[in-house]
């Protein structure tokens, strides 16, 4: 059913929800998130736009398909695929990969076009505009393309605003970009591409507990042992080396969702959100055979302590328990995993 259309409100509409939202839009995470929360922006700002998709791929594609969507006809983007031939070369998306001029096209129940019979029968699509958009590394094109079910939408809204809307859009997603390469680099220690400490705030709101009802999470100090040796017998160089190679193994070793940390010198930090004890001291000694089986550029062990996070506690008094069972296994021969259940019969350093 056709809605009525008051311009002025609706250009004021969409202008305020995008604008308003855009800050929000550069720090919502990756391109994919900020691309999936544009196009739900626009459709919730509109009751006119049933749908708003975007593709990005090289220019010369054969087939361009929705890959985020939004809006109440989202279900005619899971399945749409549009194959480049003679007859969808003069639709609105493969027009805008040729360089051809913005404009809105028709969709009718008539259509030549299948899927467009579908989107003006069961839907009640009635138009359809396709504006080009860059994507942040400049490698590939992209395709922001609406769906209106308001006859003359387009035209009386002026194709202007949405080719605007799609520099914005271009704009945001660089932002967001530059944003998250900015929060990589604050966050990431120089030498041995380890987090560093500042990212700890935001690691902690996932690792804390409110209730012993809450899933358990486990922190790990690692140490590495005779460190203090290997920089007065091969220099700093090595040393970095050492540091560098350790890192990389401890990466490789751990799994998808845990987390890195170089706490300082040759101290780091694991944090293991969602996990049982048990599993806490299999990743452990998985971490201690990895660097043990290392020989590149030299030789060396690590020791390891282990602790559990506890409800309403700071994550810094678990990585302190973390550190009196290093402690213990400093003085049980190193190269080797002690745990917070260990430290109970040792004395506390001061």
């Amino acid at each position: 059913m056709s809605r009525t259309l008051d311009v002025s409100a609706e250009r004021s509409a969409i202008a305020e929800a995008i604008i308003s939202s855009a800050a929000d839009l550069i720090q919502s995470g990756g391109e994919l998130s900020v691309v999936a929360a544009f196009c739900e922006t626009l459709c919730q700002a509109s009751e006119h736009i049933l749908l708003a998709w975007t593709w990005f791929g090289h220019p010369d594609s054969l087939l361009v398909f929705p890959q985020v969507y939004a809006g109440v006809a989202h279900n005619f983007a899971k399945d749409l695929k549009v194959v480049r031939t003679p007859l969808t070369e003069q639709g609105p998306a493969f027009s805008v990969l040729r360089g051809q001029q913005i404009k809105s096209f028709v969709i009718e129940a008539d259509s030549p076009f299948p899927p467009w019979r579908e989107a003006a029968t069961v839907y009640g699509i009635v138009n359809s505009l396709a504006v080009p958009l860059s994507s942040p590394d400049g490698k590939e094109v992209g395709l922001f393309v609406v769906y209106t079910g308001t006859p003359h939408y387009f035209e009386d809204m002026d194709v202007g605003l949405f080719k605007a809307l799609g520099k914005l859009f271009s704009s945001v997603m660089s932002s967001s970009a530059e944003v998250k390469t900015l929060k990589t680099t604050v966050f990431t220690d120089s030498l041995t591409g380890a987090m560093n400490r500042h990212a700890m705030p935001g690691i902690e709101r996932r690792m804390e507990r409110q209730s012993d009802n809450d899933p358990t999470s486990f922190v790990m100090l690692i140490d590495i042992d005779h460190f203090k040796h290997v920089n007065d017998t091969y220099g700093h160089a090595v040393g970095d080396v050492v540091l560098q190679k350790t890192a990389q193994l401890m990466r490789n070793t751990l799994r998808k969702d845990d987390d890195l940390i170089r706490w300082g010198g040759e101290e780091f930090v694991v944090c293991l959100a969602h996990t049982s004890r048990e599993k806490a001291m299999i990743v452990a000694e998985k971490l201690r055979v990895a660097v043990e089986a290392n020989r590149e550029p030299l030789s060396v062990t690590i020791s390891v302590g282990v602790a559990a996070v506890m409800p309403h506690r700071p994550l810094t008094e678990s990585i302190m328990e973390a550190d009196r069972a290093v402690y213990l296994a400093k003085h049980s021969g190193r190269n080797c995993i002690r745990n917070d259940l260990d430290t109970q019969q040792v004395p506390k350093q001061d």
